[in-house]
């Protein structure tokens, strides 16, 4: 069976936030993911109103919102800690994307707490910070402009955790035989040739070509039928040429 993440297992923790605003729309987007720890480190009150504004329904997580003077204090239980930056360099490696990030922290999350910090909005994390941190991720964005808004940056990095914890149901396909395939196959050969697009003595090549193309769609009988009946059309208005000729 494929393992998923655990999301009750994973905290946000806002180091030095500065405004009200930005923790109350990091909450909202935790519950829109499905997380619902939030801790926050030396800033402003998860609790004003003006998080609460932000908040939207998510108001429930700055409620229960935990506060600590220090990082090192609020991951002092935890197993794995990430780190967020926008810069790299050798103190920061492996320097991960959020999709690989969450990927790496599926199995960790079934049996250790982890923690995502996410800096302050003007500075980011501290080298002291970062120096707690076991992980460390950075969300592609333009060199020119790397720097995201802080809740922006906690919904990216939500949004890939949230894609892991999930098992996206596909709907069953019932893929043409392969005898419909080939008979498909060889019929629209015959009106390629009569058509002239396919040479008859050096054709195989583009044969295999467009034979790779279709069979990598998954056809299943009715999408195999319309292109039997596209070639059927084609061989009807090849005929009714030659009539007029």
């Amino acid at each position: 069976m494929k393992r998923k993440m655990n999301l009750d297992s994973i905290s946000i923790i806002l180091v030095r936030p500065k405004f009200h605003e930005n923790i109350g729309s990091a909450a909202r987007a935790m519950k829109n993911m499905g997380l619902n720890r939030l801790i926050v480190v030396n800033g402003c009150s998860p609790l004003h109103p003006s998080a609460y504004k932000l908040a939207s329904g998510a108001e429930d997580i700055l409620e229960r919102a935990e506060e600590f003077f220090t990082l090192r204090e609020a991951v002092s239980e935890m197993g794995c800690v990430v780190g967020t930056t926008s810069r790299g360099g050798k103190e920061r490696y492996p320097l991960l994307t959020p999709e690989t990030l969450a990927k790496k922290l599926i199995p960790l999350s079934l049996k250790n707490s982890i923690g995502l910090a996410f800096g302050s909005e003007k500075e980011g994390l501290t080298n002291q910070e970062l120096y707690l941190c076991h992980l460390y991720v950075r969300i592609p964005s333009m060199e020119s402009f790397p720097s995201l808004n802080l809740a922006q940056a906690v919904m990216v990095v939500c949004y890939e955790l949230f894609q892991a914890s999930i098992e996206i149901p596909k709907k069953p396909i019932q893929l043409a035989q392969a005898e419909q395939l080939e008979r498909m196959f060889e019929h629209m050969e015959k009106t390629l040739i009569q058509l002239g697009f396919l040479d008859s003595n050096h054709h195989q090549k583009i044969m295999r070509a467009i034979r790779r193309l279709l069979v990598r769609s998954e056809m299943d009988e009715r999408e195999v039928q319309i292109l039997q009946g596209i070639w059927s059309e084609m061989d009807r208005h090849l005929r009714i040429g030659k009539k007029a000729e």
